[in-house]
């Protein structure tokens, strides 16, 4: 009777060997998806305030320090991109002339150590790690010529806007972007807030 032999074992052992490090060496070299960061601030939800002018821009006086204690640099969303979103949804020309011009006095977001304590609470207790503040300064100044030559309509409303949030020792690097992330919602909603009630205030006769 004819036997037909089955796979070398030792072959097949090998070819077992060097698949598994083939494997092995694909999941060394492929690098981990890197975390998205904060979602950019949006003001879409919010009616826009129609002014009777044709152009709004945004300028920036604010100079990060790019070192700490400040943290902005960091990150791709800061007050500065904040203002500048606000801005481009919030502002709406509806007039044949006339500028609206956003200054940025200060945009930062500054990092503090918090004291920790001893004891057991030190062993442990997940203690309060950091504290961000984040600060928006910022000026908005209308001007609108008139009908008659050398006529010429202005307002200017001064705004301040400010954030905080604390980060527990525990948080991973992606928790610590996700507080972040929400420091900037808040100093959002802040600026927002304020601004608004200042232009409806000081400028409603450049309001349509």
């Amino acid at each position: 009777m004819m036997r037909i032999a089955g796979p070398n074992l030792a072959t097949f052992r090998i070819a077992a060997a060097a698949l598994a490090a083939l494997l092995l060496t694909s999941a060394c070299t492929t690098e981990p998806s890197a975390p998205a960061g904060p979602k950019p601030v949006s003001f879409e939800a919010q009616a826009p305030l129609r002014l009777d002018i044709a152009s709004i821009s945004v300028e920036s006086r604010y100079q990060a320090p790019g070192r700490a204690p400040n943290v902005e640099h960091l990150y791709s969303v800061t007050p500065v991109s904040t203002a500048r979103a606000w801005a481009a949804s919030r502002i709406v020309g509806v007039g044949p002339r006339g500028t609206a011009v956003l200054t940025v006095l200060e945009g930062s977001v500054i990092s503090e150590d918090l004291p920790k304590k001893g004891g057991l609470t030190a062993v442990f207790g997940d203690q309060r790690d950091v504290q961000l503040t984040a600060r928006l300064k910022a000026r908005l100044d209308v001007n609108r010529p008139g009908e008659r030559p050398g006529e010429l309509a202005q307002w200017s409303v001064n705004v301040e806007a400010s954030a905080n949030r604390t980060v527990l020792e525990s948080a991973s690097l992606n928790e610590r972007d996700a507080a972040y992330g929400l420091l900037m919602q808040q100093l959002a909603r802040e600026f927002d807030a304020a601004l608004t009630a200042e232009i409806r205030r000081s400028m409603s006769a450049a309001l349509r």
